[in-house]
C-alpha cells in the first residue's frame, strides 16, 4: 500500500508541475507576442484582436483594427485611427488626427499639435485630451481629467461626461506667435446631455454655447 501511495503522490506531484510548466510557458508565449512596432516612413496597421506592445512611426499614419490592443501609440507626421473596441495606453502625434471608433479604452490620454480629437460612443479616456491646434469632439465619452486647447474648438455631445476641467489656453504662447494661430475664437459647445463635473477656464475670449440642462461648473476667466 506504501508503494502505491508513494505511486500516486508521484504521479500527481509530476502532473502539477506539468502544468505549471504549461502555464508558464503559455505565460511567456504571450508576453512574447506584445512586439514593439517601429518605423520611419511608411504605415502601420494591427491586424483585430491582435496584442502589441509600443507603436511608433515618424512618417506615416498608425490603424489599429477591431479589438487590438497596444501599449503606447505615437506618430509625428500621420493620423492615429483605432475601430471599435480597441484598447491602449495611449496615443500622441504631432502633425495629424486621432480617431477613435466605438467603445475604446484608453488607459492614459490622447493629445495633438497639429491635428483633431474625435471619439465616438463607449470611448473612455482615463486621463486627458488634449490639443494645441485642432478640433476637440467628443459623443458619449468619458475623460477622467481634464478637455484641453490652445486653437480650436471643443464639443461635447451625446451625454459625454468630464470629470476635470475644460481649458482654453492663451494665445500668447511662442507657439501660437510664431505660427500665427489664434486669430479666431474658439468655441466650446455642451448639449444638453453632456456634463463637466470641474469648471472651465478661459485663458482669451472664447464662444460659449452651453444647452439647457447641461451641467458644468464655473466660468473663469483668466484675461
Amino acid at each position: 500500500m506504501k508503494d502505491v501511495s508513494h505511486t500516486m503522490k508521484l504521479s500527481a506531484a509530476t502532473m502539477l508541475a506539468m502544468l505549471l510548466g504549461s502555464y508558464l510557458y503559455s505565460s511567456s508565449a504571450s508576453a512574447a507576442e506584445a512586439r514593439d512596432i517601429s518605423k520611419v516612413n511608411g504605415g502601420i496597421r494591427v491586424s483585430a484582436e491582435e496584442r502589441v506592445g509600443d507603436i511608433s512611426s515618424v512618417n506615416g499614419g498608425i490603424d489599429l483594427s477591431s479589438g487590438a490592443s497596444a501599449k503606447r501609440v505615437e506618430t509625428v507626421n500621420g493620423g492615429i485611427d483605432l475601430d471599435d473596441g480597441v484598447e491602449i495606453e495611449r496615443a500622441e502625434t504631432v502633425n495629424g488626427g486621432i480617431r477613435l471608433s466605438r467603445n475604446i479604452s484608453v488607459h492614459g490620454s490622447l493629445s495633438t499639435v497639429n491635428g483633431g480629437i474625435q471619439t465616438n460612443p463607449g470611448t473612455v479616456v482615463d486621463r486627458r485630451v488634449s490639443t494645441v491646434n485642432g478640433k476637440i469632439r467628443l459623443r458619449d465619452t468619458r475623460v477622467g481629467e481634464n478637455v484641453q486647447t490652445s486653437n480650436g474648438d471643443i464639443l461635447l455631445t451625446d451625454g459625454s461626461v468630464v470629470e476635470g476641467d475644460i481649458i482654453v489656453e492663451g494665445r500668447g504662447s511662442w507657439f501660437g506667435k510664431f505660427f500665427g494661430f489664434g486669430k479666431k475664437p474658439s468655441k466650446i459647445f455642451i448639449d444638453a446631455d453632456s456634463s463637466v463635473m470641474g469648471d472651465i477656464h478661459l485663458y482669451r475670449e472664447v464662444t460659449l454655447d452651453i444647452a439647457d440642462g447641461a451641467v458644468a461648473g464655473e466660468i473663469i476667466e483668466h484675461f
